[in-house]
C-alpha cells in the first residue's frame, strides 16, 4: 500500500446548527517579523509544533487540501474544549467511512507569538494517527494559508510564516497563479501521456497527500486515459474516511510553469470520491513538491512559488513508493 494519504475534504466540513454560532474572524497581525520553525517531515507529511490555548508542543499536520483547521477529539477533550453539535457525516473525506464532526470556538492557536487560528472543527483523528504512526493533535488547512505567506523549505525542513502585506518575493523561483484563491490552492499544469496526448488541467497543490499526481476517475474517463492505468495495478490508500482503492501508471511528462518532470509515476482513484472538488482533475502531493528547494504559498496574492536548487531539475525517474508492490 502507498504511504499514508490525506486529501481534500468536503466543502461543508463545519456543520450548521439551527442557531449558528457567531465567531469573530481571525484578523492576523500584519506587522510582525517573519517566524521560522522546523517541521518534521515524516513519511512525506509535514508536521508542525505549535501552541494551543497556551499549551506548547501540540503537533499539527499541514494539509493545504483541507478546507478548515481541525483539532482532534482526544486533544480537545484533554484540554477541556467543549465542542458543539456533534454530527455523523459520510463522504467527508476520502474513503467510505463515516466521520464525526463538531465545531469549537475559544481556540487560540499560535506559531511563536503569532495567532494563526481562533476556531476549529473537532474530528476524531485517532484512526488517522494510528495509520500514520505519528502523533496528530490537529490539522492546519487552507484557512491557515489564506491569512499568511507560508514558505516551506524542503532542503532544511523549515517553515517560515510572514505577513502577507509586507511580503515581496525576489528569488529565482517560478511563480504560478492560483486558478481560485478564495477556496483552494489550485494551479494549471500541462500533462502528456506516453503516446503524447497533451491536456492542460487544474490540480490542487495538496501538502496532505504523499503522491506525485492523483487523478480523479471522472477526468480520466473524460480524457479517455483509462489505458494509462493497468487493471492489475490496483492498491489501497488511506484517507480521513478510511481505505480506498487506487491504480498507478506512468505519465510522459508534467509541466508546471517552466519546470518539467518526465516519466512520472501517477495514480488514479478507482471510484469517484464524494469529496472531489468540481472542476479539478486531481491533486499533486509531496512526492513532487519535496523535489523543490522551496515552495511558497502566497495565497493572499493568489500565487504559489516553486524554487529549485540552482542548476538542478525535478527528477525524471522518481521510483514508486517502496510500499507499492
Amino acid at each position: 500500500m502507498i504511504g499514508s494519504l490525506l486529501l481534500a475534504m468536503s466543502t461543508t466540513l463545519l456543520p450548521q446548527t439551527s442557531k449558528p454560532q457567531r465567531v469573530a474572524p481571525l484578523i492576523p497581525a500584519q506587522h510582525f517579523a517573519p517566524v521560522t520553525v522546523p517541521f518534521d517531515y515524516f513519511n512525506r507529511h509535514i508536521f508542525i509544533t505549535l501552541t494551543l490555548n497556551g499549551t506548547p508542543g501540540m503537533v499539527f499536520l499541514l494539509d493545504s487540501g483541507t478546507n478548515c483547521n481541525i483539532v482532534s477529539m482526544n486533544t480537545a477533550a484533554a484540554m477541556g474544549l467543549k465542542p458543539v453539535s456533534i454530527q455523523q457525516q459520510k463522504g467527508l473525506g476520502l474513503g467510505s467511512g463515516k466521520v464525526y464532526v463538531a465545531a469549537a470556538k475559544d481556540i487560540d492557536a499560535r506559531i511563536g507569538d503569532i495567532e494563526i487560528a481562533n476556531v476549529m472543527a473537532v474530528i476524531d483523528l485517532q484512526d488517522l494517527e494510528n495509520r500514520f504512526g505519528h502523533r496528530i493533535d490537529g490539522i492546519l488547512g487552507f484557512p491557515f494559508l489564506q491569512h499568511f505567506v507560508v514558505e516551506l523549505d524542503f532542503s532544511k525542513h523549515l517553515l517560515t510564516l510572514m505577513p502577507s502585506k509586507r511580503y515581496s518575493y525576489r528569488g529565482p523561483g517560478d511563480m504560478l497563479y492560483l486558478t481560485s484563491r478564495s477556496r483552494t490552492t489550485s494551479i494549471p499544469v500541462m500533462v502528456s501521456t506516453m503516446d503524447h496526448m497533451e491536456r492542460q488541467i487544474k490540480v490542487e497543490v495538496d501538502t496532505g497527500s504523499d503522491v506525485t499526481l492523483l487523478l480523479y476517475p471522472q477526468f480520466v474517463h473524460g480524457a479517455h486515459w483509462e489505458g494509462i492505468f493497468p487493471p492489475k495495478s490496483q492498491l489501497e490508500a488511506y484517507g480521513l474516511g478510511g481505505y480506498f482503492a487506487m491504480q498507478y501508471g506512468v505519465l510522459n511528462s508534467l509541466l508546471m510553469g517552466r519546470t518539467e518532470a518526465s516519466h512520472l509515476t501517477i495514480f488514479k482513484m478507482v471510484n469517484d470520491p464524494a469529496a472531489t472538488r468540481t472542476g479539478f482533475a486531481g491533486v499533486i502531493g509531496t512526492s513532487l513538491l519535496d523535489q523543490f528547494k522551496k515552495v511558497v504559498f502566497d495565497v493572499p496574492r493568489g500565487h504559489i512559488i516553486f524554487e529549485l536548487n540552482p542548476a538542478s531539475q525535478v527528477s525524471t525517474n522518481r521510483p514508486l513508493d517502496p510500499a507499492i508492490p
